[in-house]
């Protein structure tokens, strides 16, 4: 009896053994890389559907844990709902505990784990946890670097670590001494070259297809937050001509694109391919950008409806302010000024100053003065790509009528379309004038001339002319898009420095 006793407890200990270790596995089958393709087209129905099939047939498989955080995480940063933040962050420290059992040999652990911890680190500094969105940059950082010392040959590394080094080194001058203090190094450069050897591993690589669009993102949401490079940008919507059409999350990256370039009739098209009867996350930004694109091709009746439902029905903070404004441009355009003025009002009352978009909507509001119309169609245009009829309207404005701050703005949007238009000579001059005039002004102007100067003598390799107006640039005090500004100047001055030494 007791011999029989033993051979059970025998036998119940080698498979709760085996147990453990059948916990302990990552599996990405067609179902996990299926779903991974929902999750970065924002199907996340469609993907839990595939996720509640692996947990029945692999109901051990760790990856489902990381797919289920995925969901989580672009929800959460997607929809800015407060609520829906406070619920799901609970879930994470769940996660990574389960993930911690994987054995330490497992080339997942410590990239899963990074992952979530980066994840979550951007989700809360949208909503002001930036203690904790810290301490998680620094452990992702930590764990990565870590995973890509023992194992180098795992290509996924190189994605979250591009993104972080590219992170560590855009960080203002100010903070360097946190970076030093716990010793957490990289830069732009380094970034983006890891993010460029995933793309070719992820194409060339079956194994790593399905990381293809995330790689894609990364890179092009990252090109549009430094200095957007045109011929980047032309590269990346010829790689997303040949993705996959139902992806939203790529459809968005391609408007954002095409809108940064001046191609506001290719954003408009991309709007117009959007399929509604997919099931996708409700994604109200997108919203929000239509009414821009509407806004720049002077359709104001369509733009304030886009404006309307994302500003109805959007649960988060950024860019309320920004909506009431260009509700209130698009009124001020059809020549109803009480209606801007009401706009206005609703600035000062809705939304915050996280981001610089809603920093100068609130700024302008409060210094209740109106737009001077024509600067503001031609501003517009500009930004949709219509030089020749901003160049028009410029040509035609009463230039003596004007206040010595617009005429400032006409020497600058002078100078924008200049550039555009590769007339670079004549964008050189006007840049100059609106600098040398303007210095006393405390409007962006004066500084993105400066700037947007450094910006053509780097490329045409006057590496002293180029030091010298990045330098200008940061010596300039100014409120309205300060930190973006400045963020580029720096990140040209940083480039430029290196060349020369």
């Amino acid at each position: 009896m007791r011999n029989s006793l033993k051979k059970i407890i025998f036998v119940l200990a080698i498979l709760l053994i085996a147990t453990g270790i059948k916990a302990q596995t990552v599996i990405i089958n067609d179902n996990c890389k299926d779903a991974y393709s929902n999750i970065l087209s924002l199907k996340f129905e469609d993907a839990q559907l595939l996720i509640s099939a692996e947990k029945i047939q692999n109901p051990s498989n760790i990856y489902i844990l990381y797919l289920e955080n995925y969901i989580d995480f672009l929800k959460v940063t997607i929809s800015e709902d407060q609520e829906l933040f406070q619920l799901l962050k609970e879930k994470v420290s769940v996660r990574i505990n389960k993930i911690e059992k994987l054995d330490d040999t497992s080339v997942y652990k410590k990239y899963l784990i990074g992952n979530i911890n980066l994840q979550w680190a951007t989700a809360r500094v949208k909503f002001g946890e930036y203690a904790t969105a810290a301490f998680e940059i620094n452990r992702a950082y930590r764990l990565l670097e870590l995973n890509n010392e023992e194992f180098p040959e795992f290509m996924p590394n190189s994605i979250t670590l591009g993104i972080l080094h590219i992170m560590i080194g855009i960080i203002p001058d100010s903070y360097n001494w946190i970076l030093n203090l716990i010793s957490m190094h990289g830069d732009v450069i380094q970034g983006q070259n890891e993010l460029k050897f995933a793309l070719e591993e992820c194409e060339n690589n079956s194994q790593y297809i399905f990381l293809k669009d995330e790689v894609l993102f990364y890179m092009g949401m990252i090109n549009l937050s430094l200095n957007p490079d045109k011929n980047f940008g032309n590269y990346l919507l010829s790689k997303l001509k040949h993705t996959n059409n139902k992806n939203l999350l790529l459809k968005y990256l391609a408007i954002n694109t095409n809108m940064k370039m001046g191609n506001n009739k290719e954003a408009l098209k991309i709007f117009s391919t959007i399929d509604t009867n997919q099931n996708y996350y409700t994604f109200y930004y997108l919203n929000y950008l239509h009414g821009e694109c509407l806004l720049r091709n002077m359709n104001t009746t369509m733009a304030k409806q886009q404006f309307k439902i994302f500003l109805n029905d959007f649960t988060g903070q950024n860019y309320i302010k920004r909506g009431w404004q260009k509700t209130g441009w698009a009124n001020l355009i059809e020549g109803d000024t009480a209606s801007y003025q009401n706009a206005m009002h609703n600035v000062l009352s809705h939304g915050n100053t996280n981001i610089d978009a809603d920093k100068n909507a609130e700024s302008t509001a409060k210094s209740k003065t109106i737009p001077n119309i024509d600067l503001l169609k031609c501003r517009l245009l500009f930004d949709g790509g219509y030089y020749f009829k901003a160049r028009s309207i410029l040509k035609n404005i009463n230039y003596d009528s004007l206040s010595s701050e617009e005429r400032a703005e006409v020497s600058y949007r002078f100078g924008r379309i200049e550039q555009r238009l590769d007339n670079t000579i004549d964008a050189k001059i006007y840049y100059k004038q609106t600098i040398e005039t303007s210095s006393s002004f405390t409007t962006y102007y004066v500084a993105n001339s400066a700037l947007l100067l450094g910006n053509i003598y780097e490329v045409e390799s006057d590496t002293i002319r180029a030091i010298h107006y990045y330098n200008v640039c940061l010596s300039l005090e100014f409120n309205q898009y300060r930190n973006s500004i400045r963020g580029k100047a720096k990140q040209g001055l940083n480039r430029v420095s290196n060349i020369s030494d």
